[in-house]
């Protein structure tokens, strides 16, 4: 059951159960659901959908087998799912997907305004935008009857050159990243593919195995004419040429020339000769593609689809001599190249987890089969070639398309509407309109008309006057003018397509009350469109619905006042079920049980809103009544309109006692303001909801739950543990402390010592089931204007380093110590910047070396051995060039007969220097020192030279 990943494609996944599999686990796996596999044994309960960017790969469920594994006894144990990547969402293998019916037109825009353009339902879908880098040059184009995945891969192809290619990808959580693929992938390989000698170095990885390479010039074209838009005789096209020209001959020795047709008839004229460009580019150079076979199945970290690696193996040709890297002290010249597909298994030590539709997670770890460790299968270069042409569209002769507009459509006034209740209790409006058919633009009749589009939005040139009723339920400063008291609405068009053999549709949905402006046009089946009617205006039907008759209240009286209590319920039955657009009950108090409500009637209002009937929050409101004989109590309902209800039954009240000491029990719908001065037990919980984000406080702590019903929070009152699921900040300016700062709630902790935006961080780095801690500094200036960092990076493998490294390449910058574990650990400083590298420290088992090392004759440095011997590898200072601290230096003089010599050291030294004297001549000579100082000595010879002879000394400064 391996997981295939591939570049800008499906890719596929499948994961086989244990028999045991539980059958209620097995009915919540629905098609169309999502599951995360993610390193590590981790609770997908508490991580929620923080799981969709933490994990190595989430897949899309669209196939569920069930079948019979004959090695048991059990009937239908042979459970497994699967499906294709998050791609899928973009469109799948056949193209189905978001296509764009109506078309989508960009003209002369940025990138990432034409990405955003073609997602799936203007960004709303299933695929939102996550991340669009920037890229330069504009895109003009139109797409229609094809899918996102199609058309974001034309724009991306489009856009990309030589030096800067242009990609996209779909994240786990279901946004898109696209731009140029240095932002979005490796560019920079941190991983070589190696015949022999795999292993690990310092800052390279190598991959052990074994792999086949194919290499061929199939595909090789010298010259690309692309067949753009258009019909019969007047195709555009764009034509692109080699360059350089090719080495390669035909048997007469001429240049070879291999002309390659491609036909996209999606392809304006302005894009035409860059895509014929492109298009060439991808056919002028052989094609290199190279399988791995490795046995380091989990290669998670290595690399991923999209990355560069380098590929080296003479015995195939894959060398490329502008290219030179250290490996294992060796200097290799491989080629770069983009990994485009992986296989790989799911092996113990992963999770597995099941995302449903709504956003509840299910744990299938303890149900998997799990694979062994295997082999994995990685593709380099290009794609396996499943294709032999390159394009989908035939190369030739195209018919002539189909001209004819349809002409506009007239729609037939007045207008028929009413208002009516929705699902939700609100009062809304439709009204039906109506039109007469168009004939084509050149009067010919329409024989191939596909349907009608519609389009309507608020019209806010009209004024939305307002009755008094209407106006007393809001405040005076709220009003916007005398004339026009409520602010005109105001929205976007909104759209529907009707067949082409109806003449007639229903807007739905509408506001009462408001104006529309609404026009028509008609498309032909050849996607020709015709031109938008004009505006037409109508208002749609006032909200004339009076909310229903309210239920009876629940009463209680005092000397002074009476107590309505209502709980939103009709006079029908039930509760909290009248309207949603109620406003607020109108409470009227007499004396007889069958009065009519009037204004002399009315003691006081009370908001009832569509929130309080959501909520079931009761209407609680006092009234002051200074009776203590019996009294009658109706309530009115009143909408947002100003419409109003029949009066409900009559409750009837009698003056009960209100001090303290005759209140028998106090509930919550009894306290309503105020300061409690006493002290409170109590014995259940205090909680904002029953469900999704609340907090809640209890005998057991306190907590609190985001809206997926994940516990974020959780303070134990027993043993004082606090657990927290997110951003932990200890201020959110100046000095502070900040523990998981990012969104994927990293393991990472962030220093802000002073007031600024720089910060050194604590992070861990997941390597497998291992993990590596860093100690990072904030990025400054090295003085050369290269920002660099200072880190201590303690590595499960790679041993611990402290270095100084480049913010944005990662390289070392200056000096690094790195101390490797085991019984033949190591103990290594040395330096490294813009591509020199020198001194060193080393101490391993066997030796210790210690001086400036650069990998040249120039090297000079001490090495001791285990064996008791010291080497030292370098030249000695010449005196020359001496210093006044110099300690040792040696140098030679050469003079022409005479008896003696007085050499003079240059500097005057420290203190003065011990010459260790030769004469090289062809005669013997008593040779002696005569003289020595700070500043020089005196050499003597008897007899006196015989022609030129030479002084050789050393001098040792004590």
């Amino acid at each position: 059951m391996p997981v295939t990943e591939v570049l800008k494609s499906l890719g596929s996944w499948e994961i086989k159960f244990q028999p045991t599999l539980p059958r209620d686990v097995l009915d919540t796996l629905t098609y169309f659901g999502h599951v995360a596999i993610t390193p590590g044994r981790l609770n997908p309960a508490q991580y929620g959908d923080n799981l969709l960017t933490m994990a190595r790969y989430v897949g899309v469920v669209r196939t569920r087998t069930t079948g019979d594994d004959g090695r048991t006894s059990a009937a239908q144990d042979d459970v497994s799912i699967g499906g294709p990547g998050m791609a899928m969402w973009l469109g799948d293998e056949d193209g189905k997907g978001a296509v764009y019916e109506n078309a989508v037109t960009c003209a002369s825009a940025s990138f990432a305004t034409a990405v955003n353009a073609l997602l799936p339902l203007s960004g709303a879908g299933a695929v939102t935008a996550g991340t669009i880098y920037s890229v330069s040059g504009t895109y003009t184009g139109r797409h229609q009857y094809e899918s996102p995945r199609a058309a974001i891969t034309y724009v991306c192809d489009t856009m990309s050159t030589t030096s800067v290619p242009v990609s996209w990808r779909v994240n786990g959580d279901g946004t898109l990243d696209a731009g140029p693929e240095s932002s979005l992938f490796v560019t920079t390989p941190q991983c070589v593919i190696i015949g022999k000698g795999a292993g690990e170095d310092m800052s390279m990885r190598a991959l052990p195995g074994s792999f086949d390479v194919t290499r061929d010039v199939e595909d090789y074209t010298t010259r690309v004419v692309l067949l753009a838009e258009g019909d019969g005789t007047s195709i555009a096209t764009g034509s692109a040429d080699v360059s350089p020209a090719t080495s390669y001959k035909d048997i007469h020795g001429h240049a070879v020339r291999l002309t390659r047709l491609i036909s996209e008839s999606d392809t304006s004229t302005s894009n035409a000769t860059t895509r014929a460009q492109l298009q060439l580019n991808r056919f002028t150079s052989t094609r290199n593609a190279l399988r791995l076979s490795t046995s380091d199945y989990d290669i998670h970290g290595s690399f991923r689809v999209g990355d560069r690696v380098w590929v080296y193996s003479p015995e195939a040709g894959l060398v490329d001599t502008s290219n030179e890297v250290s490996f294992r002290g060796l200097r290799i010249n491989p080629m770069k190249l983009q990994v485009t597909e992986t296989s790989w298994p799911v092996t113990a030590g992963y999770t597995v987890a099941y995302r449903a539709a709504d956003g509840t997670w299910t744990d299938l770890t303890d149900h998997v089969a799990f694979e062994g460790a295997s082999s994995v299968s990685v593709t380099v270069g290009d794609f396996s070639r499943q294709l032999t042409a390159s394009g989908t569209e035939p190369v030739g002769s195209r018919p002539n398309a189909d001209t004819s507009v349809p002409g506009i459509p007239t729609l037939i006034e007045p207008f028929t509407g009413m208002a009516y209740l929705d699902s939700r209790g609100f009062t809304r409006a439709r009204v039906i309109v109506s039109w007469n058919a168009p004939l084509n633009t050149d009067n010919s009749t329409i024989i191939d008309g596909d349907h009608y589009e519609i389009r309507w939005a608020v019209d806010t040139d009209m004024i939305y006057p307002a009755t008094w009723t209407q106006v007393s339920q809001i405040r005076w400063s709220d009003m916007q003018t005398w004339a026009q008291p409520f602010a005109a609405p105001d929205g976007q068009w909104q759209t529907m397509v009707v067949a082409w053999d109806q003449t007639t549709a229903q807007l739905q949905d509408l506001s009462p009350g408001v104006g529309y402006d609404v026009q028509i046009r008609a498309v032909d089946k050849a996607g020709n469109v015709g031109a938008w009617s004009g505006t037409t205006t109508f208002v749609a039907s006032a909200d004339n619905i009076p909310p229903s008759t309210p239920a009876a209240p629940t009463v209680a009286a005092s000397r002074i006042a009476v107590q309505v209590t209502h709980t939103l319920g009709k006079a029908s039955g039930g509760t909290y079920n009248l309207e949603s657009d109620l406003h607020h009950l109108e409470i009227h108090v007499d004396y007889e049980p069958t009065f009519t409500p009037s204004e002399s009637t009315l003691k006081g209002k009370a908001s009832a809103t569509s929130g309080m009937i959501q909520a079931q929050i009761p209407v609680v409101v006092t009234v002051p009544v200074e009776e203590t004989s019996a009294r009658y109590v109706r309530v009115v309902a009143v909408d947002i309109t100003g419409n109003k209800s029949g009066p409900s039954d009559a409750a009837t009240a009698t003056a009960l006692l209100i001090d303290d000491a005759h209140i028998s029990d106090l509930t919550v719908t009894k306290v309503t303001a105020g300061t409690i001065s006493a002290d409170w037990i109590v014995g259940a919980r205090i909680k904002t909801a029953d469900t999704g984000a609340r907090a809640e406080l209890s005998s057991t702590g306190i907590q609190a739950y985001n809206s997926g019903g994940t516990r974020t929070f959780f303070a134990d009152a027993a043993t004082g543990d606090v657990t927290i699921i997110g951003q932990l900040v200890s201020g959110t300016t100046g000095k502070r402390l900040e523990i998981n700062p990012t969104a994927t709630f990293l393991p990472e902790i962030r220093f802000y010592p002073n007031s600024g935006t720089d910060y050194g961080f604590i992070n861990g780095v997941s390597a497998g089931t291992d993990v590596t801690v860093g100690i990072n500094s904030s990025p400054y200036d090295d003085g050369t204007g290269t920002l660099v960092v200072s880190r201590a990076y303690l590595a499960t493998t790679a041993g611990a380093r402290l270095e100084a490294i480049r913010n944005d390449t990662q390289e070392l910058r200056g000096g690094f110590t790195v101390a490797t574990a085991g019984p033949s650990g190591a103990l290594f400083a040395g330096y490294q910047s813009g591509g020199v590298n020198g001194g060193r420290l080393v101490a391993t088992v066997d030796l210790a070396t210690m001086g400036w090392d650069n990998g040249s004759s120039s090297a000079n440095y001490h090495r001791y051995e285990n064996n008791g011997t010291t080497r030292h590898i370098g030249v000695w200072r010449d005196f020359v060039s001496a210093d006044a601290a110099e300690g040792l230096f040696t140098g030679h003089a050469s003079t022409n007969g005479g008896t003696g010599v007085t050499l003079t050291y240059g500097p005057t030294m420290s203190s003065t220097p011990r010459p260790v004297v030769t004469v090289w001549d062809d005669v013997d000579h008593q040779v002696r020192l005569s003289a020595q100082s700070t500043t020089g000595f005196t050499v003597t010879i008897n007899p006196a030279g015989s022609g030129f002879w030479d002084v050789n000394f050393w001098c040792f400064r004590v």
